[in-house]
C-alpha cells in the first residue's frame, strides 16, 4: 500500500526534529539567533600577568570547550579600571563582551572616582563570583610590629605610631588600615601609599613599613617562607591557607573584615538567558579539578553563586564602603 505523506505530516516531524536539536544543544536562543555564534571577548581591567588576567586565560580553554566558541582575552588597563568598563559598556548588550573584575571595581571605585564613567547597578548585569580570598596583616619578622602583641603595645604607647602601606589610595589595604587606626582611640596610624603590590612588598621586606594588608594569594609563599609574618585574616573565619593564624576579630578587631573576590558582568539589558547561561559554564570552568585545584594551591576559595546573589553581594559591599572612603578622605580624579 502507498504512504500518502500530508503537509501536517512533515510539519510534525519538523516540529520534533528542532525539540530535539534544542534538547541537546546548550546554546541559547535570542533574537540574534543562536547564543553563542561568535567568538566571546573577555575584557581584563588590569595589565597581562596580574591576578585578574592569569584568571581569565586560566579558564578561557574550558570556557571555550563549553561555549563552543573562540575565547579572546582583552587588557585594557588603567583609569581605575573606567578604560575597560568604557569597552564593554560600548558594546551590544548581547553576551558577547564580559567584563572580567575584583572587588574595587565593583565596590570601591564608583565611590572614589569623582566623575567615574560607569555606576555597576545602572549599567552592568553581573554574571557571578567564582573565587575569593581574605586580606591578611601582614609584618616583618624582625620589625618592631612582629607579633598581636608588639602591634598593640605600638598602638596604645605614647609618641609611638605604626606605618602601613597600600597599593595607593582607596585600595583595600589602605581602608583595611584606616579601619585599623578608628578601632585603637589615640592611636597614630600613617598610610603610605606605593605604585603597587611590588614596591609595597619591597617596603615591608626592608622595615620601611611596620604593616602591610594584602590578599592570600599574593603573599602566601612569602608567609611560608617565614619572611613575612601573618598576624590576622580579615575575614569571619579563619583562612584553611594558614589555619594557625587568627581572625581579626579573634585579636579583637571585629570590623577589620575585607575580601579579595573576582567575578565577572556584562552590559545591562543583556537577555537573562545569557546571563545564566554564562553563570553556568564560568561555575563549570572553575569547578573542574585541573583549574580548581590551581586555584587552591594559590590560596583562592572557590564560590558557586547565581547571578541575582552576586548582584546582591556587589550592592551590599557597595554601602559597606562608601562610609569608609568618605571618612577616609579619598578622591581620585
Amino acid at each position: 500500500m502507498k504512504t500518502v505523506h500530508t503537509k501536517r505530516h512533515f510539519l510534525s516531524l519538523a516540529a520534533v526534529t528542532a525539540l530535539a536539536i534544542a534538547a541537546a544543544s546548550p546554546a541559547v536562543v535570542s533574537a540574534q539567533g543562536a547564543y553563542p555564534n561568535k567568538p566571546i571577548r573577555v575584557v581584563v581591567p588590569f595589565p597581562p600577568g596580574g591576578a585578574i588576567d592569569t584568571f581569565a586565560r586560566s579558564i578561557s580553554q574550558e570556557l571555550q570547550v563549553q561555549l563552543g566558541q573562540p575565547i579572546v582575552v582583552i587588557n585594557k588597563p588603567g583609569g581605575g579600571s573606567q578604560i575597560a568598563a568604557g569597552e564593554v559598556l560600548g558594546s551590544p548588550a548581547d553576551g558577547y563582551t564580559i567584563f572580567l573584575a575584583q572587588t574595587g571595581d565593583f565596590s570601591v571605585n564608583p565611590h572614589l572616582y569623582k566623575n567615574i564613567n560607569y555606576i555597576p547597578a545602572r549599567d552592568f548585569d553581573g554574571i557571578g563570583m567564582f573565587v575569593r580570598a581574605p586580606q591578611v596583616m601582614l609584618a616583618n619578622n624582625t620589625g618592631k610590629v612582629n607579633s598581636v602583641s608588639t602591634l598593640k603595645n605600638e598602638l596604645s604607647r605614647q609618641g609611638s605610631g605604626v606605618m602601613y602601606g597600600s597599593f595607593g589610595p582607596g585600595t583595600a589595604p589602605h581602608l583595611l588600615g584606616h579601619i585599623l587606626g578608628n578601632s585603637t582611640p589615640g592611636a597614630k596610624v600613617t598610610h603610605v601609599p606605593y605604585k603597587g603590590f611590588p614596591p609595597a612588598m619591597q617596603a615591608i621586606m626592608t622595615k620601611e613599613i611596620d604593616l602591610l594588608f594584602d590578599a592570600v594569594p599574593g603573599t602566601l609563599n612569602m608567609t611560608r617562607s617565614g619572611k613575612i609574618v601573618p598576624l590576622a585574616i580579615a575575614d569571619a573565619h579563619r583562612s584553611s591557607h594558614l589555619p594557625n593564624v587568627p581572625t581579626t576579630a579573634e585579636i579583637g578587631y571585629p570590623n577589620l573584615v575585607m575580601e579579595f573576590w573576582i567575578g565577572a558582568a556584562v552590559k545591562k539589558g543583556t537577555p537573562r538567558a545569557i546571563v545564566n547561561r554564562l553563570n553556568e559554564v564560568f561555575t563549570k570552568a572553575v569547578a573542574t579539578p585541573e583549574i580548581a585545584k590551581r586555584f587552591e594551591d594559590l590560596g583562592y576559595s572557590r564560590v558557586t553563586m547565581s547571578a541575582d546573589q552576586f548582584d546582591a553581594y556587589v550592592a551590599a559591599e557597595s554601602l559597606r564602603m562608601k562610609p569608609l572612603i568618605q571618612e577616609a578622605g579619598v578622591v581620585a580624579e
